[in-house]
């Protein structure tokens, strides 16, 4: 009997001393996370230069880490590089991120690229994750970017909430001719051409470059976007673009700012990928250069107002020119009605994202309120920001079926 009970002993010591061995190798495989979101950590070299948009950090390490603490992925090598125009400048910076391989990261499709996008400007920090879903409830779905909201950690250090997404340039085949309408483009020198009617910039995206024949021949075809040649573009996927702006009260395509169209083998132009809403769910001016003014700005001279009870971009792009064609209107309208339903049915998805990101984005709002609390928006707050984007987006989808209906 002795024997049996020394042996019970051992074999609960040694069940015991396993356990913690096990525990302890638990342990090593965890993070601390501050919030119930996945995190994305990042560390630069210790002699790596300042982030920057042109030039890529070398050899940094990364990882994922689900919203336990587990590693999801082993520590991989990335390369690291600032984006945006307006956000580089803030505290809170957006950045792109490239990997060695194509990999999937948090269950998005396998991309070598991903950017995580800081959205300092959107005290809600909802509205591209939003619009993306609106955008996927139209013909715009397929090359619509997914994302999820992730803790981004740097160096050890809580950056607090982004957006983890594919790009707007990985949407498209690439065998696709992908086109960029953006002012930016002037400063950043990548403009082609420019278009003859309403001096668009426009920018080729997708090739890198493009041969002088091949270069001629999409001038060509882009200026007659302006007459709407049903011939070389697709109808439905322009309206269906134009009612995302109009829903999502977004004026960026105004600029024109992050404005994308791509061909097909059959030189048909397609509208999207939808981009950039930072700015978008609330009131807007517009100045006499085009350029969207946020609502605190209206002071200055020559601005435009836009409400929820005005269409933003008819004048955009080539719309004007769109809004006198019967058989464009005719479809604008019907696609609206169709299509209404499933805008509704979104209403639920903003509760859904403020009960998954709240502890997070409070947490991101302390950190980050402090350096630039407008942050050019109406909003100072996560909560304010949270509960005019619902407010204004149920207000929009019953305004804008008198504002489309009334279009002749």
């Amino acid at each position: 009997m002795k024997k049996k009970a020394f042996a019970t002993v051992v074999i609960l010591m040694f069940i015991i001393v396993f356990g913690f061995i096990v525990v302890d190798f638990y342990k090593s495989l965890r993070y601390e996370v501050n919030y119930a979101l996945p995190q994305v950590r990042i560390e630069f070299p210790y002699d790596a230069a300042p982030l920057s948009k042109d030039y890529w950090i070398e050899k940094c390490k990364a990882e994922v880490v689900d919203a336990d603490g587990i590693r999801r992925s082993a520590t991989m090598d990335v390369n690291v590089k600032g984006r945006g125009n307006s956000t580089f400048a803030k505290p809170k910076r957006p950045y792109n991120i490239k990997l060695d391989e194509p990999m999937s990261l948090l269950g998005l499709p396998p991309r070598k690229r991903y950017v995580l996008l800081a959205n300092f400007f959107d005290h809600s920090l909802m509205r591209n994750a939003l619009a993306f879903e609106v955008a996927r409830q139209t013909s715009l779905a397929s090359t619509t970017p997914q994302g999820c909201f992730v803790e981004l950690v740097v160096n050890d250090e809580s950056q607090g909430v982004y957006y983890l997404c594919e790009r707007a340039k990985d949407m498209v085949s690439k065998e696709s001719i992908l086109l960029e309408f953006d002012t930016y483009a002037y400063k950043e020198d990548k403009t082609v051409f420019k278009t003859n009617r309403n001096e668009l910039p426009v920018s080729v995206r997708n090739p890198s470059t493009l041969p002088k024949p091949l270069k001629g021949k999409m001038e060509a075809l882009i200026n007659r976007l302006d007459a709407l040649p049903s011939e070389i573009i697709d109808m439905k996927s322009f309206v269906d673009y134009y009612i995302v702006q109009e829903l999502c009260q977004n004026a960026e395509p105004n600029g024109p700012r992050s404005c994308f169209v791509h061909s097909n083998s059959n030189d048909c132009f397609v509208a999207g990928p939808v981009w950039d809403f930072d700015l978008a769910f609330n009131t807007v001016g517009v100045d006499s250069m085009k350029d969207t003014r946020p609502m605190r700005f209206f002071h200055l001279e020559g601005i435009r107002r836009l409400t929820s009870d005005s269409l933003y971009n008819s004048s955009a792009l080539w719309y004007g020119d769109y809004m006198k064609s019967p058989e464009f209107v005719k479809m604008l309208k019907e696609r609206w009605i169709e299509l209404r339903p499933s805008f509704e049915r979104l209403i639920t998805y903003i509760d859904s994202l403020d009960n998954l990101i709240r502890p997070a984005a409070v947490e991101d709002q302390m950190k980050w309120n402090h350096q630039e609390p407008a942050r050019f928006d109406t909003c100072t707050t996560y909560d304010s920001g949270v509960n005019t984007l619902r407010r204004v987006y149920e207000e929009r989808i019953v305004k804008l079926d008198s504002l489309i209906q009334a279009i002749k």
